[in-house]
């Protein structure tokens, strides 16, 4: 079958538009990045024993370095180990360093981006970070911060700020956990680090490979 003229310049016109890109539609988004970290609340030190304001998420506890005998110093990588440019930011890497690369890290802080809840189940006296004690009654609820190490974990309750677990809480001897936990706090670890040839940034250490020197009791 022959096509006349026009019917023939109508056909290869639609072939044309069907063939070209649609300009109403929207040019491919690129990739996306995770976005760093909120980091503008600074609400806590490691050495503060009280915070009058109930906390919340998130919530910057600076200087924390959370396991018993944790200590900032000379750290020593024991595998390559990514730098990255700002706390919080999981995506910007500064740089990365080989084994065996000696790292200066001066300051560090837990992020806690949600916190945790536990409840007294029996009435006794709550440790606080001041030395003094507070009494508990069965069914408060404390807050959960950051981690202390040997399972302890900083606690805060009524505008005090004190210990759970690992002899935190003391109620009537023989009659087991005295607190129960309700929901896990989470939170993020960084390290600030200066690398031998001056270049500096932040280790996120809950994904750093081990470092040596971390650990003042050897490890």
């Amino acid at each position: 079958m022959r096509l006349a003229p026009l019917a023939l310049v109508l056909l290869l016109a639609a072939c044309a538009d069907s063939s070209a890109p649609d300009a109403s539609a929207p040019p491919d988004a690129p990739t996306a990045s995770t976005p760093p970290t909120n980091l503008d609340t600074l609400a806590l030190s490691a050495d503060d024993s009280t915070l009058a304001a109930q906390p919340t998420a998130p919530l910057r506890v600076e200087g924390a370095c959370p396991f018993e005998g944790c200590s900032y110093g000379t750290w020593t990588t024991s595998d390559e180990t990514r730098v990255y440019t700002s706390p919080g930011d999981t995506v910007s890497v500064a740089f990365t360093v080989p084994a065996g690369t000696a790292l200066d890290a001066d300051r560090g802080f837990v992020l806690l981006t949600r916190l945790g809840e536990t409840v007294a189940e029996r009435d006794g006296e709550l440790y606080l970070a001041s030395g003094t004690t507070v009494p508990l009654a069965a069914g408060d609820t404390l807050l959960v911060l950051d981690y202390e190490g040997e399972g302890s974990y900083r606690v805060w309750f009524d505008g005090h700020l004190g210990f759970s677990g690992a002899g935190g809480f003391e109620g009537p001897p023989g009659e087991g956990p005295a607190l129960r936990q309700l929901t896990e706090p989470e939170s993020q670890w960084w390290a600030h680090v200066t690398a031998p040839d001056g270049r500096n940034g932040w280790l996120w250490m809950d994904e750093t490979p081990d470092v040596q020197g971390a650990d003042a009791f050897g490890g």
